[in-house]
């Protein structure tokens, strides 16, 4: 170990002691995980598989019913059955072809569930907290077939005290009801104890302040904030949130 490494690693010891926060609580998708790649992969596989011949035009099309369709189901509106076949009917009928949604949807899904990239800086940030003794957990919107299994490919299942699946648990980001059963499986620790990180400003960063938990959106792509959603932090790389977790 060289000096430099020498002193932060006296650095992060010396802040063990003051703590901001016990508990990290973080979203999964393209805040761990580059699932943006991982999408445009299951993509492209799922319609070789079909034999769609892809146009410039496909994926965007795709991810505007997708998010469409996501919203739908954080706000209540379908479930998370409907959401996987409503999006893929509305793609279809968006490009003109006939295939069963409900068999395109379970490749997607299979292929999605292969890619566990993680985001630059994700496993170091992760390991970090682990070794100054932070609490870690995983709260995504995602669904089960594809979350539990890309976790599990990226070694991750046993860094988490617990991962919660909107899928598997019937609330989604950002209801009241998800962060409640959240807090449920960690043993009800104090609010100001916990500190929400994720990407997305509805789910994630409204969803942590509407329960009264501090938030850290993850920024990399310097998007505008919403003026009636504020983060207590933001971030454009991961490493930054070493510098939040501890006070100064």
């Amino acid at each position: 170990m060289n000096f430099i490494d020498l002193c932060h690693s006296k650095f992060l010891h010396s802040k063990l002691l003051m703590r901001r926060y016990d508990w990290i609580l973080f979203d999964a998708d393209n805040t761990l995980f580059d699932f943006d790649l991982a999408a445009k992969n299951a993509f492209k596989a799922m319609l070789v598989h079909f034999k769609i011949v892809q146009t410039p035009v496909h994926y965007p099309t795709y991810i505007q019913v997708n998010n469409q369709c996501w919203k739908e189901f954080e706000h209540g509106q379908i479930t998370a059955t409907e959401l996987r076949t409503k999006r893929m009917e509305m793609f279809l009928n968006a490009i003109g072809e006939y295939r069963i949604p409900s068999e395109m949807n379970d490749y997607y899904l299979q292929k999605l569930s292969e890619g566990s990239v993680l985001i630059d800086g994700a496993l170091d940030l992760i390991n970090q907290l682990l070794a100054q003794q932070f609490k870690l957990a995983i709260i995504t919107n995602g669904l089960k077939e594809v979350q539990r299994p890309r976790i599990a490919a990226a070694n991750l299942t046993q860094a988490f005290e617990t991962i919660v699946v909107s899928d598997e648990i019937g609330f989604a980001k950002p209801a009241n009801d998800f962060f409640e059963y959240t807090f449920q499986q960690i043993n009800h620790p104090e609010k100001t104890s916990a500190l929400v990180v994720g990407d997305s400003l509805n789910s994630d960063i409204k969803g942590g302040n509407d329960f009264g938990v501090n938030t850290c959106w993850y920024n990399p792509k310097n998007k505008t904030s919403d003026e009636k959603i504020k983060p207590t932090y933001e971030i454009k790389v991961l490493k930054e949130l070493i510098g939040i977790v501890f006070t100064s």
